[in-house]
């Protein structure tokens, strides 16, 4: 009976995930099919649980009396433990009460997201972008070297350091670098391109420095980067159709961090430094 149950949840959490949109014209009639104790079930409800890739796939699956069986089945165990969770006054847990309001955070944060990036991600859009940050898209690589501190004044300092005529950068980040690899590569990241895994704000900055020079302090997650570029080589920039899912993430990714500037901009926002370094 474990085994079945487990079985069925799986139903359920497939079921959950999206509408497939099968019309109620696609097969059977879609009137009650099923009660569980007294409250209806209707076969519209099976066509909207089931989440299939393509229009032969629904089709099959329209033909397939097991599969809509199996399909209920998990509408009916949902059903059951629904009800007896209502009963048992789960919804009234803390915990629960907790999860649920992050839940409604996250899915009115993705609404209100879609909602203001709607007309602006279109695909003129994101073809304007493309042609204005070709650069972006090039398959350029960059031998790099880093020094990682934890503030920007000991950056700056380092910085300064760093541009002394004679001066070793590896040697720098041999003793200065929190990075915890540095006392065996001393600084040295080695060959990326653009899509390597690192922090925008890094390969931006990155890709935008003289081959030889030291940059300003960058902050990431970590905390402040010296980037220092040793080699730069040269690489075809790709076509907008090579690329299109990057240049749409991209887009919108930059959409989002001016919509937040914005709503920053218009909040009061107060920050206890104090308290953040006790934590």
């Amino acid at each position: 009976m474990k085994k079945f149950a487990s079985q069925q949840m799986g139903w359920v959490a497939m079921a959950a995930l999206v509408v497939s949109g099968i019309s109620s014209q696609a097969g059977a009639a879609t009137g009650e099919v099923a009660t569980v104790d007294g409250v209806s079930i209707s076969g519209q409800e099976i066509f909207d649980a089931v989440k299939l890739g393509s229009e032969t796939q629904k089709r099959t699956f329209l033909k397939d009396a097991i599969a809509k069986r199996r399909v209920l089945d998990s509408i009916i165990d949902e059903r059951l433990l629904a009800s007896r969770a209502e009963k048992d006054k789960v919804d009234q847990d803390p915990e629960f009460q907790a999860a649920l309001a992050r839940i409604k955070r996250q899915l009115m944060m993705e609404r209100l997201v879609a909602k203001q990036l709607a007309n602006k991600s279109t695909a003129a859009a994101a073809k304007k972008f493309y042609e204005q940050n070709k650069a972006l898209f090039s398959m350029d690589r960059i031998a790099v070297q880093h020094i990682l501190v934890d503030d920007y004044k000991r950056a700056v300092a380092l910085k300064a350091e760093a541009e002394k005529a004679g001066a070793d950068f590896q040697a720098l980040a041999e003793k200065n670098s929190k990075d915890p690899s540095a006392k065996n590569n001393r600084g040295d990241v080695g060959v990326i391109g653009r899509d390597a895994p690192f922090a925008d704000s890094f390969k931006s900055v990155a890709f935008r420095t003289p081959v030889g020079k030291v940059s300003d302090p960058v902050k990431t997650d970590y905390g402040w980067h010296l980037i220092k570029v040793t080699q730069l080589e040269k690489g075809r920039t790709q076509t907008f159709e090579e690329v299109e899912a990057q240049v749409v993430t991209r887009l919108r990714q930059q959409l989002l961090g001016e919509y937040l500037l914005k709503l920053r901009e218009q909040a009061k926002i107060q920050i206890n430094d104090q308290a953040i370094e006790k934590l």
